[in-house]
């Protein structure tokens, strides 16, 4: 059977609740017609020329990001801006969008527990309890620059900022994406090291000194493992309904880059 943007979007309401998302994000259905039928799904972590080109030549009906792809109020939308002009683009096209940004982080099986169970970790629990961001557990004990190896094979990352608190790694915190601001909470629940992205020098000062080894593997690796995983949920869901639609998920090419 085939199925609408709208039959999507309560779909994946189901999977990543917006109620779950925090109150200065933007989620749910950014762009589309809500009555058109979806054949192709695409996924990916950002809405960016690369992924646009690929959902054209792919034909597809339907994007899902994880980063909003429309965040802040838009005044007009014009082609001098280059967000605004893929949007015209998908527009033209007739490709829906639709993100899911925090409330796909703190979900079960959501990038928060992806990223965990990548890294190996054991009996895992949310990281802040007053919105489920970041999980922490347990990993086999080994040094730092062991762990930070594994992180870098497991996420593929092309490079890793490490800060070294001293401390062997055992029991790991993590948060996809940009998580420093999860620090404090970190070293309250007993965690020797924090595995997330985007830490800036002063928040790296803050943990090492505090005891906390850190360790950033970059904003996009910590997050695209979650992709495949939801494909596989998209998926499932489909099947389970007869809706007759495939979902792909975007080949990104990684924005900061090692030289």
């Amino acid at each position: 059977m085939l199925a609408t943007v709208n039959d999507l979007v309560e779909l994946l309401e189901e999977l990543m609740p917006s109620s779950l998302a925090e109150d200065w994000d933007n989620v749910g259905l950014m762009l589309g017609r809500r009555a058109k039928t979806v054949k192709k799904i695409l996924l990916a972590l950002d809405l960016t020329k690369e992924v646009v080109e690929q959902a054209i030549a792919q034909k597809t009906d339907l994007i899902i990001t994880h980063h909003p792809v429309i965040f802040k109020k838009l005044k007009c939308v014009v082609d001098n801006d280059w967000q605004q002009d893929l949007l015209l683009t998908l527009a033209e096209n007739g490709i829906a969008v639709y993100s899911a940004h925090t409330n796909l982080d703190c979900v079960s099986a959501g990038v928060n527990d992806v990223l965990a169970k990548l890294l190996r970790l054991e009996d895992i629990e949310t990281l802040d309890d007053s919105n489920s961001l970041g999980r922490i557990g347990t990993v086999a004990k080994a040094s730092l620059a062991d762990y930070a190896l594994l992180v870098k094979e497991a996420l593929r990352a092309d490079y890793l900022a490490v800060g070294d608190a001293g401390r062997a790694v055992h029991r790991v915190a993590v948060c996809g994406g940009a998580g420093s601001d999860l620090i404090k909470i970190a070293l309250a629940k007993g965690a020797d090291t924090l595995v997330t992205g985007d830490v800036k020098y002063h928040s790296a000062q803050e943990a090492v000194f505090s005891g906390l080894n850190i360790i950033d593997a970059g904003h996009q690796p910590t997050e695209l493992p979650v992709l495949d995983k939801l494909a596989d949920r998209l998926s499932l869901r489909l099947a389970e309904r007869e809706i007759d639609a495939v979902v792909n998920v975007a080949k990104e090419s990684l924005l900061l880059r090692h030289v």
